[in-house]
């Protein structure tokens, strides 16, 4: 059932973008083009509403927000789309994948409110999902000198100190940090 659903939902969403193709490019939607976006929440709202990690929906949801991105690569809401696609990609086990969207988000509009955000999860991603360190390093680098002054870079700061441990050394550094967070009182 949940892959006919899915399966119907895509196509769905895929035909509404593609009924509503021509958009203006410059962020000021057409009737067509805001309702897409509420189908578009639609499918947010009944994907994070079940409990769980609904594969085919999220591949649903990430087949629509790349559609929208390819009928409308000038809009407004390209970017947040492709913000949320990288979130399901790595979701999904596709960090590659997942930091392709961050780096098409930082060509295309490096204008953009959530441009720091993406460095820096892009910078995440290669060192939580690749585990490549070095490049981590480089990408955490970027993030502090691009952005001194967002919260981000103090994160960033922190995440190049965090890479010279081992995730086992990094757990014991917390415990020692926190010591009572291993000892949660139980029944209040």
């Amino acid at each position: 059932m949940k892959t006919t659903c899915g399966t119907l939902i895509a196509a769905v969403g895929l035909a509404l973008l593609s009924a509503c193709g021509g958009g203006n490019g410059k962020g000021q939607g057409t009737g067509a083009d805001t309702l897409a976006a509420g189908r578009i929440h639609a499918m947010e709202d009944s994907l994070y509403a079940n409990p769980g990690f609904d594969r085919k929906g999220a591949q649903a949801l990430l087949d629509v927000y790349l559609a929208y991105a390819k009928l409308h690569p000038l809009d407004s809401l390209t970017p947040e789309y492709l913000f949320r696609g990288a979130n399901l990609k790595s979701s999904m086990g596709d960090p590659q994948g997942s930091i392709g969207l961050y780096d098409r988000i930082i060509r295309d509009f490096p204008h953009w409110k959530k441009i720091p955000d993406s460095y820096y999860l892009k910078a995440f991603t290669i060192d939580n999902g690749l585990g490549q360190k070095g490049e981590a390093e480089q990408a955490y680098q970027v993030v502090i000198g691009k952005f001194p002054d967002n919260r981000f870079a103090k994160d960033a700061a922190q995440m190049i100190e965090n890479l010279k441990y081992t995730d086992e050394e990094l757990m014991a550094k917390f415990k020692e940090m926190n010591p009572d967070s291993t000892q949660a009182v139980v029944g209040k």
